[in-house]
């Protein structure tokens, strides 16, 4: 689209958009209906078996979308999220829109792996971020550890996690390395080493919030937004089928809510995997803040882990226990299964402390940050974590292994058994901790 194309767009109403889009959309049979906001349109679209996932090779059944203008579609669930807007206004049959979608999906895996070969010429392990469809490399040095991502914006960075500090995101608009300026690893380390002012900077400027003639010095609150007239609420349901009434096993399962934070909408996600394990993203204008997967069991709230995603202050109290990494699924190998009477240990990276609260997230043994942060009080923070340099750790130790399930037990700050034995699944503990022999 031309400039004074998009001039011209610009200037037409948002309700007479919506109205040429579906049109057109109904003329291909796909239904949108109005979000949450009652402006943009949204629906769902059912393909017809030909589109796999790039990385897993699996079928994609479905993919939700966002219309935007009058003629193009923005996925919001992935891998389909990773893509550019895909035009439709000028598809005759939904078959050609899938074409034209599996066309993108090609050039992004290309992109993908021209960004991972470069990567590897420079002496870098590249894995592949199946979600986020690019190119995956931690650089870490002394200070920092840097997540870098390949992919149709070329190769960037995307976070970056101080030792013993507190991580943070990258804008996309950063500008991005460039392979060909650099000779060896050891080049593109020391030019993240000295850029690192620079990325706090632009990650300063990225989260400050725009000024507006109503602002005022007040602090933004999080508010839960009231669902939409003639919604099904959870409530609802309660009330008619009453606290012991069952969802039956295989039955697909989403729960919706909307929130307001510093004047931007949000719209929290969460679809049932399998069983009580669910799938959760929080959604903004420019796509997903968070994602993660947890169980109900540790589940410690809605409100909670939208307050902690969004940084708000004040948010309500989570769980002293770290999210875990799901870990592989695979077969841990047997060189790296635990024994009965090992100590494993976690690192935590504090993000923040205010008063009496300490606000932390926990790392994969990457030293990633992994999942939505926590908020303790500082006296729960200290029982529970243990003091290691300028870092803390959770420390556990292996009472038994038992086929792929390991009962542990956490330990105090100085070094005593809390509580009852507890059950994790190994590669849950191999992804996730380390053995204290190896940690240093």
């Amino acid at each position: 689209m031309s400039e004074g194309e998009h001039t011209i767009i610009s200037k037409i109403p948002r309700e007479r958009l919506n109205q040429i889009a579906g049109r057109k959309l109904a003329s291909l049979a796909i239904p949108v209906r109005l979000g949450a906001d009652r402006e943009t349109l949204e629906g769902e679209l059912l393909f017809s078996g030909v589109l796999r996932h790039p990385a897993t090779g699996q079928v994609l059944q479905r993919a939700r979308f966002q219309v935007r203008g009058h003629d193009t579609l923005h996925f919001v669930d992935p891998p389909l999220a990773a893509l550019p807007p895909v035009s439709f206004y000028d598809c005759e049959r939904v078959s050609a829109l899938e074409q034209r979608i599996a066309e993108a999906l090609q050039r992004r895996v290309r992109q993908l792996q021209e960004q991972a070969a470069r990567l590897k010429a420079l002496g870098f392990e590249v894995t592949v971020d199946g979600e986020r469809l690019a190119a995956r490399v931690v650089v870490k040095t002394p200070t920092h550890a840097f997540e870098l991502l390949g992919g149709a914006e070329g190769i960037r960075v995307s976070r970056v996690a101080p030792v013993g500090g507190h991580p943070f995101d990258v804008p996309a608009s950063f500008p991005p390395v460039r392979p060909e300026e650099h000779a060896s690893r050891v080049d593109v380390e020391v030019w993240l080493a000295q850029r690192v002012p620079e990325l706090e900077q632009a990650a300063r400027e990225s989260s400050r919030p725009a000024l507006t003639p109503t602002s005022t010095a007040t602090p933004a609150r999080l508010e839960a937004m009231p669902p939409p007239r003639n919604a099904v609420t959870l409530g609802q349901l309660v009330r008619v089928f009453g606290e012991a009434g069952v969802l039956a096993p295989s039955a697909p399962v989403e729960v919706v809510q909307e929130f307001q934070f510093a004047g931007t909408r949000y719209r929290f996600s969460a679809q049932r995997d399998v069983g009580t394990t669910f799938r959760a993203r929080l959604i903004g204008p420019a796509g997903d803040v968070w994602n993660d997967k947890f169980d109900l069991a540790n589940f410690p709230g809605t409100a909670s882990v939208v307050a902690a995603a969004l940084g708000v202050q004040g948010a309500p109290v989570a769980s002293a226990e770290p999210e875990l990494s799901p870990g592989s699924g695979e077969p841990v190998p047997q060189h790296l299964l635990p024994r009965a009477g090992e100590t494993w240990v976690m690192n935590v990276v504090l993000e923040g402390q205010q008063g009496e609260e300490v606000r932390y997230v926990g790392t994969d043994i990457d030293g990633r940050p992994y999942g939505a942060a926590r908020v303790l009080k500082r006296s729960d923070f200290e029982a529970v974590f243990t003091r290691a340099g300028s870092g803390w750790r959770l420390l556990v130790v292996v009472d038994q292994v038992q086929g792929d399930q390991v009962l542990y037990r956490q330990l105090d700050p100085h070094r005593q058994p809390m509580g009852a034995p507890r059950k994790m699944a190994t590669a849950v503990l191999v992804a996730n901790f380390v053995p204290e022999a190896a940690a240093f």
